[in-house]
């Protein structure tokens, strides 16, 4: 499933978190062929057109996830998307993900509104408890941008990828909301995840100002 229009709008940037159409594929196609993209992402092939639109329709078919594609104030075109998987499962939690395929707009906030919104979007429309997300040790900004939000780093998994003639490791991040993190933590909340909660609620707070359905 594609998700609901969203427009975040911070002190720093306006985004537009929209469905995708067709029409976003080839942008899509011309940022994926990049190794700076694939870094940090699973992937390490370049992509065709006929790639992509088969995943263009997987993913409008699906029932186990809702994507964005991401639209900044001052771009004609999509500059990214991210993702809430695994919706449908019994634990009140899901998985989250972004890929901001076109690197002139990294560092600029887009991928900390786009959280906002997809957090607010998980937390009081899916009553989700809680979100998994990973990202690359090396990755430091996207790691920074989920902190902001309320996740927190509880592992690392050693050796998980392999890019530039190295090793790299990738780091496991939770986020729980910060109302019903009890679903899981009846005897109090580990001490690990203290600060994170307390993030959280200041995220949701926050999102619930700035982001319109529009």
């Amino acid at each position: 499933m594609f998700g609901i229009k969203m427009q975040v709008t911070t002190k720093k940037i306006s985004v537009l978190l929209r469905p995708g159409t067709k029409e976003d594929i080839p942008e899509l196609v011309k940022h994926f062929s990049s190794m700076r993209v694939h870094m940090y992402t699973q992937g390490l092939f370049g992509q065709t057109l006929e790639n992509e639109l088969e995943w263009y329709d997987k993913t409008r078919s699906s029932q186990e996830g809702c994507t964005w594609f991401i639209q900044p104030q001052g771009s004609k075109v999509a500059i990214g998307v991210t993702s809430l998987h695994k919706i449908d499962t019994w634990d009140g939690g899901c998985s989250s993900g972004i890929i901001i395929w076109d690197t002139n707009w990294w560092g600029k906030g887009v991928a900390s509104a786009a959280h906002l919104a997809r957090t607010l979007f998980a937390a009081d429309f899916l009553n989700k408890y809680s979100i998994r997300s990973s990202v690359r040790e090396d990755n430091q900004a996207s790691r920074k941008a989920l902190e902001k939000v309320g996740y927190t780093v509880w592992g690392t998994e050693p050796v998980d990828a392999y890019r530039s003639g190295k090793w790299i490791n990738t780091h496991q991040l939770k986020w729980f909301h910060p109302d019903k993190h009890q679903f899981y933590f009846p005897d109090g909340l580990p001490e690990l995840f203290t600060p994170g909660v307390a993030r959280a609620k200041i995220a949701l707070q926050t999102a619930r100002q700035v982001v319109e359905f529009i």
